[in-house]
Formats: C-alpha cells, sequence, structure tokens
C-alpha cells in the first residue's frame, strides 16, 4: 500500500488519497518505468535498450573460455581447466539531462505560466550504483564435460532523477520536467544460470544453459486525472499527483552455443591461436512477460481510492553474439572482436492491464481494441495504460588488441559503436538511448596459477538527441496517452570494473 514515507518523498504539498475510479484514473498513472532510463548505465551495455550487461569489461564474450562464458556462450567453457570461479564488480556512474521543450507542454499548460514554468527546462540525473557477476566452472576431472553456474542481472537497472528548484504554489515542481515519465525506479531481471558444455574431435565444443529469471520493478512518476501536465485547475487547486507502481514474476530462459579453438600455443601449451564463439540467447520467457503487482496512486485534489492489482506486460529481445580472437606468432599481441544482435523489434509496448486480463488496444489510434463499441468498452475497462514503445534492433561491435608484457601480465583496451534501440517518436527521460560510442582499458595479472586480478575503466558517450516536435505520446488516444516527452537528451556513464579469478 501507499506509506505516508512514499508520500512525504513523492508527493510534497499533496493530500494524500487513492483514486477511487480505478480502472479510469489508474490508465493516468501507470509509469514507463523509472529505471529504463538506466539503458544499460550498470555496465558497459553494448546492446541497446536496457540490455545492460558488459561483464568482465574485454574478458567477457562469446570466443573467451572464462567463467564468463556461462553467460556469454556456454560452450565456450569447453576451453577451460579445472574449477575456475570469477567474482565481479562494477561501480557505475551515470549522468543524463532532460530538457523539456517549450512546445512540449499541453495546450491548457500553456494558459497558465507558472504551469509552463514547472514543465520546462532541464531535469537532471546523478547516480552512482554496484553491478555484481559471480560466476564458476568446472571440469569435474573429466577431459571434455564442463558445468558451470553463475548469478548477474543482465536487463534493468536503478534510477533516482535530482530535485531542483521548483515554482512557487507547485511543489510537484521540484522533481524536475521528466517528473511525468520518471522520479525515480528500479527494474530489474536477475538469473541464475546452470550450463554445460562438451568437447568433440578437433577442439569443437557445444554448449547450453537454463537460467532462472526473477524480474522486479518498481517505479514513482506524476500523474493527473486526465492523462496531461496541467498542475493546477481553474480554481487554483493542485491536480498533480503521483503513482507508485510496483510488480515482479518469475520464468525462464535459455541460451546454445558454438566454440571451437583448434590450434594451441604459448610457453604453457594452455592457450589456442585462434578462438571462435558464437551464441543463441532466448528471450525471457520465450515470449512476453507478465509481471503481478499492485498499482497505488495519491491525487492533488487528495481523492481516497484503492489499491489496484494489476499485470505489468512486456517482452524482452533474444540475442546472437560472435566473437574471434587470434593470437599472433610471438605470442605477445592478441586481436579480439565481438558483435551482437539484439532483436529489439518485438518490444513494441508496456502495457498495465487489470489482473489476469489482456492489453488489446488498436495499434493505429492507441485506443482500445474491438469491432464493437461493447468490445471497445470492455477493453478499455481492462487496459490501465498502453505505453507506444516501437523499438528497433540493435547492433553492437568491439574490437581491440591485448599486448603481453610477460605470460602473466596482459593490457587490454577496446574501441566500439552500439546502434539504438530507441526511435525519437518514443524516447522519454526512462529510455535515454542513442548511438553511442565507447572505449575500454584494463590490465590483468596473473598473481599465481591458483589467483589472478583484473581492472578496468569503460566510458560510454551517446550521442545527444532532440525529438522535438516528433513525440508520439501526447497524440495517441486513451490508454495509450501521456504528457509529451518532447526535448533534448544527453547521457554518459563510466565504469570501473575490477574481478578477482580463483582456480583449482
Amino acid at each position: 500500500m501507499l506509506s505516508r514515507r512514499f508520500a512525504r518523498a513523492h508527493a510534497p504539498g499533496f493530500a494524500v488519497g487513492l483514486a477511487p475510479r480505478l480502472p479510469r484514473l489508474a490508465r493516468l498513472a501507470i509509469p514507463s518505468l523509472a529505471a529504463l532510463g538506466l539503458l544499460g548505465f550498470a555496465s558497459e551495455a553494448r546492446a541497446s535498450g536496457y540490455l545492460t550487461a558488459r561483464y568482465g569489461s574485454d574478458m567477457g564474450t562469446p570466443a573467451t573460455p572464462n567463467a564468463y562464458a556461462v553467460y556469454y556462450n556456454p560452450a565456450a567453457m569447453g576451453g577451460t581447466h579445472g574449477t575456475n570461479l570469477i567474482i565481479d564488480a562494477s561501480v557505475v556512474a551515470r549522468f543524463a539531462s532532460y530538457e523539456r521543450a517549450t512546445t512540449a507542454p499541453s495546450a491548457d499548460c500553456q494558459k497558465d505560466p507558472d504551469c509552463v514554468a514547472a514543465n520546462t527546462g532541464k531535469g537532471t540525473l546523478k547516480n552512482l550504483l554496484a553491478l555484481p557477476y559471480i560466476g564458476a566452472t568446472t571440469d569435474l576431472g573429466t577431459k571434455d564435460f564442463r558445468l558451470g553456474l553463475a548469478g548477474y542481472i543482465p536487463y534493468g537497472g536503478m534510477a533516482t532523477w535530482d530535485k531542483r528548484g521548483g515554482v512557487q504554489g507547485i511543489p510537484g515542481s521540484t522533481d524536475g520536467p521528466q517528473r511525468w515519465h520518471t522520479i525515480s525506479g528500479t527494474i530489474l531481471a536477475m538469473h541464475a544460470t546452470l550450463a554445460a558444455s562438451y568437447t568433440l574431435p578437433a577442439n569443437f565444443s557445444v554448449g547450453a544453459s537454463v537460467s532462472g529469471i526473477y524480474h522486479t520493478v518498481g517505479t514513482v512518476r506524476a500523474r493527473n486525472a486526465d492523462d496531461g501536465d496541467v498542475v493546477r485547475g481553474p480554481d487554483g487547486s493542485l491536480t498533480e499527483g503521483r503513482s507508485y507502481l510496483k510488480a515482479n514474476a518469475f520464468n525462464v530462459g535459455a541460451t546454445f552455443g558454438l566454440y571451437w579453438a583448434p590450434e594451441k600455443t604459448g610457453s604453457r601449451g594452455l592457450d589456442h591461436r585462434l578462438k571462435l564463439g558464437i551464441s543463441y540467447t532466448s528471450q525471457p520467457g520465450f515470449g512476453e512477460t507478465r509481471m503481478a503487482g499492485e498499482l497505488t496512486q495519491v491525487l492533488g485534489s487528495g481523492v481516497a481510492g484503492d489499491i489496484q492489482k494489476i499485470d505489468f506486460l512486456q517482452t524482452y529481445p533474444d540475442i546472437i553474439r560472435f566473437g574471434a580472437a587470434y593470437k599472433l606468432p610471438g605470442d605477445k599481441w592478441e586481436l579480439k572482436a565481438d558483435v551482437d544482435f539484439v532483436r529489439w523489434s518485438v518490444f513494441d509496448r508496456q502495457c498495465v492491464v487489470l489482473a489476469g486480463k489482456q492489453c488489446n488496444i488498436d495499434g493505429a489510434t492507441g485506443g482500445p481494441a474491438g469491432a464493437t463499441d461493447a468490445e471497445k468498452a470492455a477493453n478499455s475497462r481492462d487496459v490501465v495504460l498502453n505505453l507506444k514503445r516501437d523499438w528497433q534492433n540493435a547492433v553492437g561491435f568491439r574490437a581491440g588488441p591485448s599486448y603481453f608484457l610477460s605470460p602473466d601480465v596482459e593490457l587490454f583496451g577496446s574501441l566500439g559503436f552500439s546502434t539504438s534501440a530507441v526511435p525519437k517518436a518514443t524516447i522519454d527521460a526512462n529510455t535515454i538511448d542513442s548511438f553511442r560510442i565507447y572505449a575500454a582499458a584494463g590490465l590483468r595479472y596473473e598473481l599465481s596459477k591458483r589467483i589472478a586480478l583484473a581492472g578496468s575503466y569503460n566510458h560510454i558517450f551517446f550521442m545527444p538527441v532532440d525529438n522535438t516536435g516528433v513525440s508520439v505520446y501526447a497524440k495517441n488516444l486513451q490508454p495509450s496517452r501521456s504528457p509529451s516527452a518532447e526535448g533534448k537528451y544527453s547521457s554518459t556513464i563510466g565504469m570501473l570494473n575490477a574481478n578477482v579469478t580463483l582456480s583449482f
């Protein structure tokens, strides 16, 4: 339920109350997932959207035989020996901003200079977080069989936008102009993965994994009773309120991969001249993910209501990854490259429905679907909010060298890019994404045959985005209407990664 702490923290100056007409008012309130604003900030995030994973920096690829292979390509475990444990942590700093265009406020808001001032200007985000990965592989004393386990969070993150100086008499304005889409939130897809591989003749390995996936989301945003951004009524009373969504679910996913490393090289005879790996990772749940939860609302007018039982629907992508590494003669240099294709085109909407109901929406208008008025009315009651996304497939590429100062000391670095999954028409402060350029540099040092340490700095620069005049949200019918997200977006991410490998 909506606590007093929530009301104080997120709705200062608003009367605490819940909307009485749940199907009608709830559709106005559901957030578009504040945590999506992370967009992979939690790590190097080469793939677009909010696929966060880039564990281990340049040590994590589909063609690298280590404990990261449990996630990237289980077949690459075929190149490991003995038992190996990786403990990995990243400290991530993300900076983002959204400057809402002066054309973005609704026509009714434009009539009030204070409303325009409260709904324009710049919102900023400065977040510092940590991202863990722990994985292990073992050969169980056999020559060809490998088993792996790992825990990690490849999708999601957390975000809280900064407070700012507000407009007198409009307390909600201190949460920034992006508050209609996000104030704060979390979305996570936590994986526990069991993987296995088997090595065939000629050092050709096949592998597969299965993951149990726990999904959770919790988010806060501004809302009022007509899906718009007007902050007070004709009588001067506050109309802006807050909504809080929490939901969770459990489903499964799978990965399949191939790995080939034909020729051994190096003074220890354990490495290979050429390494190739390819993997396919399924969608979580092999399709749509349905999270069950609750929606709670506070209206500026102080009208009381109930907590609503809802389901949150969205569809994650599947992923194809390919990687290659080649050690040059002399064993001093190794060249690495990898590419991934993320099928974000399946992420066409985020929909909140009454518990157990379906999201029956007319894709052209954003209104309820149906052949008759009665069907449309029924679907309108079932659908709390349908948020149009229409994301596009994304491709990421990375390449770089490693230089071995000695068999125990490796210097590595890479440059890369990723295309954007988010079109300008549906970008908002939750989903800041664009063509990005990233770089990494680091060092790995084998202290002994049993302990290796690695560290790196990774930086991601997002190209600025200006979607003034093209945002679709205010143009859709209910229950797909939301305040306009027109404006200028920027983001940058810096990440320090450190990990230790223990071998037995």
